[in-house]
């Protein structure tokens, strides 16, 4: 039986790069969500499976945490694989390392299934991952997708109207394009390096994202409004 474990050698081109040559946050994102579609295809649950079931993939919950720099023009291997499922979650976790296998920036997510048509959660009983669970891990224990906090006299507030290419095949946002959204929103500010994001509620094309942020030491935190009703939330550390 096939090994539930995937790894692909990518460049970290310009246009993923910030003002000081650093990966964007943004950029972490879209590394994940590549090989975990490629990884999902190749064990029998990837977008076209799961859409023959009336399904779609929906995340929840990500995390990650960059433990070394990552610049442009460096090569890394990012690697990801599923966890074993839980009754309505599926967990994935993530890798980048480097050639030489350092562990540059450690990372995971929580996925559900909702139905195609109704938008509401499934259990996804009949997804089923072919082949045998990588048995290993950063993160042993259960992650906590629910984030805890309130903004009460946000510090600054920022609305964006959601564009086009925001949109992902599920038509809405596409999870990295809210670390974008909020990156534009604090411009050359510190480098992110860590990251926790939660996603309540979908943002689709041409409606407005209100945002609410205040700071507290070297932890951001965002909430993300759309029509008063909370779309996501976000703790973002910086440096000092």
């Amino acid at each position: 039986m096939a090994l539930m474990f995937y790894e692909a050698n990518y460049a970290v081109h310009t246009f993923q790069a910030d003002i000081h040559d650093k990966i964007r946050p943004a950029a972490i994102l879209d590394f994940f969500q590549d090989v975990a579609s490629i990884n999902a295809e190749s064990l029998g649950v990837g977008y076209h499976d799961v859409l023959a079931l009336n399904l779609y993939w929906v995340v929840l919950y990500e995390e990650f945490e960059i433990l070394k720099d990552i610049n442009w023009g460096d090569r890394v291997l990012v690697r990801t694989w599923p966890k074993s499922r839980t009754r309505l979650e599926f967990e994935r976790e993530y890798e980048l390392r480097s050639l030489d296998n350092e562990l540059l920036c450690k990372g995971i997510s929580s996925w559900c299934v909702i139905d195609a048509n109704t938008r509401k959660l499934e259990r996804g009983d009949n997804v089923i991952f072919k082949g045998e669970y990588y048995n290993y891990t950063n993160y042993p224990e259960k992650i906590n997708r629910r984030l805890k906090f309130t903004i009460d006299n946000p510090e600054r507030v920022y609305d964006y109207k959601v564009v086009l290419t925001d949109l992902d095949h599920n038509l809405h946002v596409n999870n990295a394009k809210y670390l974008d959204i909020l990156y534009n929103m604090h411009a050359t500010e510190k480098e992110v390096k860590k990251c926790r994001i939660a996603f309540m509620n979908e943002a689709k094309l041409n409606e407005v994202i209100h945002i609410e942020y205040k700071k507290e030491g070297k932890e951001n935190y965002y909430i993300g409004y759309v029509n008063d009703v909370v779309c996501f939330m976000a703790i973002l550390d910086t440096e000092e």
